[in-house]
Formats: structure tokens, sequence, C-alpha cells
């Protein structure tokens, strides 16, 4: 087995960045965050240029001499041409060289003011310098410019005469190759919409922007360069990029797949494969991507291309398979998973034949707790030894998890599944309402129907109500924004975001190519986002977006009325039975100790149905909140989530005027909803700094008294038990209630106010119409809502305040 040859890393690049004022070294910076440094000696350039960002006075920064500023820069270039005119000892040849380090240093940097001195003519310089002169190793300004992300100091020199499409460098790589080669997208896009390059330049070893772009690890990059060049009515462009040239290889013959798989970027990976890259194609060794996969050990990587549906069989020239590969590069553990997870024997890779359809999956998950329910309750009841009763529920919890998680969950679909993102906990409920609605009809009517009419009919009308939106809530779409197909509307929003400098993963959706709405999350099993994202509940087995938000807060209100009522006449019911005063029943009441003498099974369930009162209880509570004060469970989650360290590919040049305000911008409305929020690891972080944040931390002896048991509560609130009844979420609540006066919260972008929020929720109020019964129960056709009384659709909301 062969491998790519070995690539050597930029150190100079992140050394020398390191050293930059201000706004060069943020931006370096930014890039060594976002990007992997893969410099190819062989493929893309030698180490000599790849690492050429510092030389001239730039090496005096590594070297820890002094760099002048520009202003310094220019009386000493003005003193140094006045020394070459009045002193006869003055070498004029090291004079020019100076004067050359100082235009290249102003490049690197962006001070158009030391280039325009040098360049142009004026009464100061009547010799100017050529904007096409090169340093001691042949690089141009633009291509230093272009290096360093100083657009304004590139449109300056190519607005002078400099040619943007020299070729430069032991590799011959023009400016766009350099700035495709490091993703920096607004540069790259300058130099082909503006300077109007040649894109179908390659380096001498072949390699061309495509390929470049993959070097880069920026997937913004590689999304600019997929779907916009198709645009730029080249047709020559349009057969070596884009969609057409996805497969574009270079002399061994390598895709851009094969090199984002080598390089584990799983991201990159997904969009190649999603724009229609060739997963089979070989390599000159006979490697396809999915081998390169198994060197990078990225599982992600190897999982997407096994869920796409490549060669698993197919083999190098040497006859190795994908077996062979992960057992020489020790990821065969990984490999037989990733299998596995397919359907898949992980020995012999053949698919392995699903016991059941997905729709018979989901049926028996849904319907399996109409069995295991009532059986756990009727063993509790049985008059046999409690060793055995104990036996039998634990023969029962294990026969129905092994029915679970060898049988049904895996005919889901491909890859792991959640028990929580399954139907079971939605049958469970379900199955409750069931045998509540049995005991009502048939034990609860009989005994109570002359005293308790009222409470009868209230029921009738909250089970009427919670069955009917149960099932709404569960089978309605939440808000699923459409992807988008159409290239030329995928071009045109990528322009339109780079005009605003927002192209990046927080504004653009890498996966449905759209632009991400605010409040919009994007779902990980579905590929799309869900416009408003409020949460994912497994007890409708279905999130929770703009278009059943609504939907879902009635069907929870039903229910609690429908519990109470339930267990209101469960109370009169043992109440009806013969006394058993006589009996020794403990702490329970009389009604209670009727009820488990006289009606044991409906006893066991009452309890049962009371603990679900818990949670329901729990959730209207969370919800009425979060609605009064206009956010979502998912905003209110995360303004106490602690700062994130994803990179969102952002590449806003330096030297522009709205880089600051971008950089330190993480997205429009303050919540990053790129993050997956089911990481409990996660939680437990956020919910522990936000009980720590108002402890005592004078003393850090009493800190630490405080501070463990809010670790543990942390902990507890943070596991998927608790997280499933909402008990977090309660947590982050009741400690915000009462630090109220002691944490400075972020302000809500949504709060309109109590009675505006609330209205906003409940009415949907369409151009034309006032409140009514009709807007009452009006739900979304679309994404259409209502925002400060203002009609919004939150599949195309982009900014606070911008109505339909």
């Amino acid at each position: 087995m062969t491998a790519p040859e070995e690539r050597e890393k930029n150190d100079s690049l992140n050394q020398t960045s390191a050293t930059i004022a201000d706004g060069a070294t943020e931006q370096s910076n930014h890039r060594e965050r976002s990007f992997k440094d893969i410099a190819l000696e062989s493929d893309f350039g030698t180490d000599k240029e790849s690492s050429r960002i510092s030389i001239s006075s730039m090496q005096a920064l590594k070297d820890g001499s002094e760099i002048l500023e520009p202003d310094e820069a220019i009386v000493i270039a003005e003193s140094s041409q006045n020394n070459f005119e009045t002193t006869k000892d003055d070498d004029p040849e090291d004079n020019r060289n100076s004067i050359i380090e100082q235009v290249v240093a102003a490049a690197q940097y962006g001070d158009i003011k030391v280039l325009k001195f040098y360049l142009t003519k004026s009464t100061e310089n009547s010799n100017p310098l050529s904007p096409n002169l090169t340093d001691s190793e042949g690089i141009t300004l633009v291509h230093w410019a272009a290096l360093n992300n100083k657009l304004a100091a590139m449109k300056f020199l190519v607005s002078i005469g400099a040619d943007p499409d020299v070729p430069a460098g032991d590799m011959h790589a023009t400016p766009l190759l350099w700035a495709v080669r490091y993703g920096l997208v607004y540069i790259a896009d300058w130099l082909i919409r503006e300077a109007k390059v040649d894109v179908s330049i390659v380096d001498k070893n072949g390699i061309g922007i495509l390929l470049a772009s993959v070097f880069s690890s920026n997937v913004m990059m590689v999304l600019y360069i997929i779907w916009t060049l198709n645009d730029n009515g080249d047709s020559e462009s349009t057969a070596i990029v884009g969609l057409a040239g996805i497969d574009t290889v270079d002399q061994k013959g390598r895709t851009a797949l094969h090199w984002a798989a080598y390089q584990g970027d799983f991201l990159t990976v997904d969009v190649l494969l999603a724009a229609g890259s060739n997963a089979d194609l070989v390599d000159a060794d006979g490697f396809t991507a999915l081998h390169w996969g198994l060197v990078s050990n990225s599982r992600s990587v190897v999982s997407s291309l096994v869920n796409y549906k490549c060669n698993i069989n197919a083999k190098t020239k040497e006859g190795k398979s994908a077996w062979n590969v992960a057992s020489d590069m020790k990821c065969s553990s990984m490999w037989y998973s990733i299998l596995k997870d397919d359907g898949r024997n992980p020995v012999t890779g053949e698919k392995a034949k699903r016991l059941l359809s997905k729709i018979s999956a989901k049926c028996i998950a849904f319907f399996l707790p109409y069995f295991t329910l009532p059986s756990a309750i009727a063993i509790l009841v049985s008059p046999i030894m409690i060793a055995i009763k104990i036996f039998l529920l634990f023969f029962l919890l294990i026969a129905q998890q092994v029915i679970l998680t060898k049988i049904v969950l895996p005919s889901y679909r491909k890859g792991k599944i959640s028990l929580l993102k399954s139907s079971f906990f939605a049958g469970v409920f379900s199955a409750s309402v069931f045998i509540c609605i049995l005991i009502w009809v048939f034990l609860l009517m009989p005994y109570t129907l002359g005293d308790e009419n009222i409470s009868h009919l209230i029921l009738l009308f909250a089970v009427t109500g919670l069955v009917y939106f149960f099932f709404k809530a569960m089978l309605m779409d939440p808000g699923f924004i459409p992807k988008e197909i159409d290239y030329k509307i995928i071009s045109s929003t990528i322009y339109e975001l780079l005009g605003m400098r927002q192209f990046d993963s927080n504004h653009f959706c890498i996966h449905s190519l759209i632009r991400k709405p605010l409040r919009s999350k994007f779902s990980k099993e579905k590929k799309l986002n869900i416009a408003r994202f409020d949460h994912y509940c497994p007890w409708v087995n279905n999130n929770v977006g703009v278009r059943n938000h609504k939907v879902f807060v009635a069907f929870a209100a039903f229910l609690e009325i429908a519990v109470i009522c339930w267990a209101n006449l469960t109370l009169e019911y043992f109440d009806e039975l013969p006394d058993k005063a006589a009996k020794h029943c403990g702490i329970l009441t009389e009604n209670l100790c009727s009820g488990y003498y006289g009606s044991t099974f409906v006893f066991y369930f009452f309890w049962w149905i009371m603990l679900q009162l818990v949670w329901l209880s729990i959730l209207l509570i969370v919800q009425f909140v979060q609605i009064s004060k206009g956010s979502t469970t998912y905003e209110f989650s995360h303004m106490h989530k602690l700062a994130s360290n994803e990179t969102t590919f952002s590449s806003v040049p330096s030297d522009d005027p709205v880089a600051f305000e971008v950089r330190n911008e993480e997205v429009a409305d303050g919540v990053n909803y790129n993050e997956d929020d089911s990481d409990a690891e996660n939680i437990e972080a956020n919910i522990s700094q936000t009980l720590i944040s108002g402890t005592p931390s004078a003393d850090p002896a009493k800190k630490r008294i405080f501070t463990l048991p809010l670790i543990f509560i942390s902990k507890l609130a943070s596991s998927w038990l608790c997280r499933m009844v909402g008990l977090d979420q309660m947590v982050i609540l009741t400690n915000d209630l009462i630090q109220e006066k002691k944490l400075d919260r972020p302000k809500l972008l949504y709060n309109y106010g109590f009675k505006q929020n609330w209205s906003d929720f409940l009415f949907l109020r369409r151009i034309g119409d006032v409140y009514s019964f009709r807007t009452l129960f009006a739900l979304p056709i679309k994404g259409e809502s209502n925002l400060n009384g203002e009609l919004v659709d939150y599949y195309k909301l982009y900014s606070v305040g911008e109505p339909v």
C-alpha cells in the first residue's frame, strides 16, 4: 500500500502570523483555527512556497528585528531617496532592495498608503516602482496581498496595473490558486468575478482550483468553487471545475474526493458526494476514496462513503481490500462497527436481511408498550412472592430491550438510532392513555356517573382534544425547510451572502444549500433545517417547530386537564369501593387504602399516571415561561451555553471595514444553530456553569461547599431521563428566577412583552386578519407566523423586523 507524500506543516505561516499586529494577527489566527494546514510538497507546492508568508520584512519579525510602521517607512524611504541623490558612497542596488522590502511588507500588511507612495507617480515620487515587481524569490505583490487576505490592497494593486494572473513561486501558482489553497473565499471571488482571472490555470503539478479548495479544508471554499463557477459563462471553465468537472484528477489520478477522504474532512466529503462525485473512482495506486478514508482513520468520512453505497469490495493494485487497509491502519473495530450500523455483515460486507420493514419496525416500537405496560402492572398486583415478581419484571424489561435493540431499531434506518428518537416513548404515552380510557369507561363511569357528571363531560372533552392534538403533533411537518436544488438560486444566494460578508456555516447551510433563516436549526436525521425550532419531544416522536408548536402546547394543555380529571374520578371511584379501614394501610389515605385492596391494578396505574403528571407540569411551566419571554426551548437553553470553539469557516478579509463586526458576530440572533444539543456532556457543562455562576466566590473553601452539590445536580439534570421530562430546563429556569438580580443574562431578541408574545403565538393573523376564533385555530401552511404583530415567514426570515 502506498500513501500520499507526507505533508509539510507551514510552521512559518503560523509563527509569523502570531506576531503581525492588529488585523493581520487576528485574521491569521482565525485561519489557523479554521483550516487544516495541508501544504503538499510534491502535489501542490514545496515547503519553500507553502511557507512563503514570511520573508523580507516579515522575516525580521520572526528574527525579532524591528518592523517600521507605515508612516515611518515613508519617511525612511524619502530619506533613502535623498541620500541616493546626494551620497556617492551609498549603493543604489541596496537602496532599491530596501525599498522593495518595504513595498512587499506593505502588500503583506495591506498598507495602501505605503503602496500608493511607492507605486504611483506623485510630487514626492517621480519614478514609481512597477506594480508587477517581485521580491527576491519571484513572488508578486498580488500574491502577497492575496495570501494575507488583504482585499483592499489587492484591489488597489490590480487597479494600477498589477497582473493578477501571473504564476509565481516554485510551483508556478497564480494568486487565485494561493487564495483558494488557504480557503480565502472573498479574495478568490473578487479575482474571479471582478479581476476576471483565468480559472483554468493549474500549477506545474496539475493542481487546479477545485483540488486547491479541498486542500484548504474550508468547506465554504469548496462550496463556492462547485456552485458558482458554472455560472460565469465560460464553457471551458465548466469542464474543469464545477459540477461537470467534480471528478477532476491530479497527475496521480486522485480526485477531490480522494483528497478530502485522506484529510478526514467529512464536511467536504459530504459536499462532494452531494454534488455527484464518483466514490468508486480509483487513483494510480488503485485506491478509492474509501481506502483513503480508512487511511485517515475518520469514522465520519468512512460512514458517509459507506452510506453513499460506494463499492466496499474494491481492491488496490496490491490486492488489498478495505478490510486489509483497516487492519494495516489499526482501525478494524471502527470498520466493523460502521458495516454493522449499515446493516452489513462485518466480516463479509454482505447486506444482512432485515427481519422487519421500516414501517413494521415503527409500528412494533409504538405498540409494544400496549403489551409490556399492562403486563408489568399485572405482575405487580399478582399474588406471588416478591422475588418472583422482581424476576418476572426484569425478564419483561430485558425481553423488551432485546426486541427493541436487536430487531426493531436496526430496521429503522442506516446508522445508530437512539431509543429516544424512536416511536417507543410515543407508544408508552398512547398506551397509558388507552388504558386510562378503558378504566374510565368500564370502571370509573359505572361507579361515579351520577355524582361526577361535570367531571365526566370535562374528561370527555379533554380526552377528545388530547387524542386529536397528539396525533396531529406526531404526524405534522414541524416546519422542514426544503433543500435548494436550483443551481442559479444556490449561486445567487452565495453571491448575496458574500456581499453581506456572511458566507459562513452560520448563515449558509452546507447540506441543504440554503441561506439559514433566523431561529432555524439543522436536523441531522432529516438533513434539513427546521424553522423556528423549539425542541425534540420523544412523547410525540417528532420535532417541534413553527408549524406544530401551537398544536404541541394544545396537546400538553388538554393532557394536563385530562390527567387531573381522571385522577379526581379515580379517587372518587376508590371512595365508592368497600371500606377497608380495618386493613393496615400505613401512610395511605382512606380512599387510597380502599383502592389498594379493592382495585389493585387501578391503584398502581393511578400512581403511574401521577408520575406522568410530574413531567407534564414541568413541561407546561417551562413552555409558559418561554413563550411569555418570546423564546424557544433551544434559544433559552443556549442562553446559558458555554462559548463554542467551533469554526464557522468565515474568511472575511482582515482589511474589510466590517471584518471585526462579522468575526465577533456568532450568528445574527446570538445562538449557534449548527451545534448539536444532544450531547450530554455539553448539557451537563452548561447546567453546571449556570448553577455555579451564582455561588459565593469570595472564599474558595465556601465556594467548594456550594459547588459540589450543584455539580451533582447538574449531572442529574443532564441525564437522558431528566432531559426527557424537561427537568434540565426547569433547573435552569429556577436558577434564573432565584438569581435574577445577580446575573446579567443576554437580552432575548424576540421578546416584545407578555401580551404581544402570547398574541403572536396563539393567533396566526395573515394580512387583513383580526383576532378571532379563525385566527386562533389557524395553522401555518409553510413558515408563516406573527412576530411583534407582523406577519413573517420563518422559512425566509433573515433579519428581525422583516415582514412578509
